[in-house]
């Protein structure tokens, strides 16, 4: 598209050249595929509510409101995006004197830190791991429970990946938001047996494939792995919304802190940018182990 630029007499930003500097903005952003979705939805959902409310001429008021709509509309985490999104285009206006950026230190929700995803206790996992007959699900299985890896970076690890490295057999992953694959989990012998015996003969390629005749061979993809997991928990009467594949990362985290091992040492394993993300993910277990209430209450009430 080319660029767009006010009339010296266009002193407010109406909602049809707004629309038409849309395409421009997206043409702009220097983001991966996942991150410029998220910003077209914000964009999106913010024309859409000016549309609705017969909102012309759109003021930091205006955006104030869709703040708010947000808020009452959609969880903590997809309100942060779409500001975030929306403060994005107004910084890009006034960068390219478009426009002054109504957006500038408008505020997001205030993230809930609550986990959305149960972790499996020890037990759960034991009982599962030891019964799964399936060479594949066992190992897939097994990888996750022992390494806290996504599925994102399970779809494209090769056979290929599986190195020594520093008198260590380690699996290199494709991390997220990575353009290589420079990070590593380490495998214990368990596991990597597990590997071995599911791989078979192969010797290069998806480690994980697909055994449906029209692609058999194949990579599995995210999804696939899903439904994989997702299976295994039917099986065990784990079925529910607030298990997941995330769950494994999750219940890794959890078991990993439980044993001993350091946020920071967690933080590594998970490939977590931020700290802050490994602490949200074991905050609920500190809370669990908390018992202020009852020690409050046996020391005033003597144990009643």
């Amino acid at each position: 598209m080319n660029n767009v630029i006010l009339k010296e007499n266009e002193s407010i930003l109406t909602l049809s050249t707004l629309q038409g500097f849309q395409e421009s903005f997206i043409d702009y952003l220097d983001v991966d595929d996942k991150t410029l979705k998220a910003y077209k939805c914000g964009i999106d959902c913010l024309m859409n509510y000016l549309k609705d409310n017969d909102i012309k001429q759109p003021t930091r008021n205006d955006l104030i409101a869709f703040r708010n709509y947000l808020r009452s509309n959609y969880s903590s985490n997809t309100t942060n995006a779409y500001m975030v999104a929306v403060k994005a285009l107004f910084k890009y206006l006034e960068l390219h004197n478009l426009y002054d950026n109504i957006a500038v230190d408008l505020k997001g929700a205030k993230y809930d830190t609550t986990p959305k995803k149960e972790v499996l206790s020890l037990e759960q996992m034991q009982t599962i791991y030891n019964n799964l007959t399936d060479t594949r699900e066992r190992a897939l299985f097994g990888l996750m429970i022992t390494t806290g890896l996504r599925v994102c970076e399970i779809s494209t690890a090769l056979i290929e990946d599986i190195r020594l490295y520093n008198n260590e057999v380690v699996l290199f992953v494709l991390g997220k938001k990575r353009d290589s694959k420079c990070e590593y989990v380490k495998l214990s012998n368990q596991v990597l047996e597990d590997l071995k015996e599911y791989i078979g003969d192969r010797m290069s390629g998806h480690i994980f494939v697909s055994t449906s005749p029209e692609n058999y061979g194949q990579g599995l993809s995210t999804v696939s792995l899903r439904k994989i997991i997702k299976n295994i928990f039917k099986r065990f009467g784990l079925e529910r919304d607030t298990l997941s594949c995330h769950s494994l990362r999750r219940s890794f985290a959890v078991v990993s802190y439980e044993t001993g091992s350091s946020i920071y040492d967690i933080q590594q394993v998970l490939h977590h940018s931020s700290i802050n993300t490994t602490t949200r993910y074991l905050k609920q277990v500190d809370r669990d182990n908390n018992k202020t209430e009852y020690n409050v209450a046996n020391k005033i009430l003597g144990g009643m």
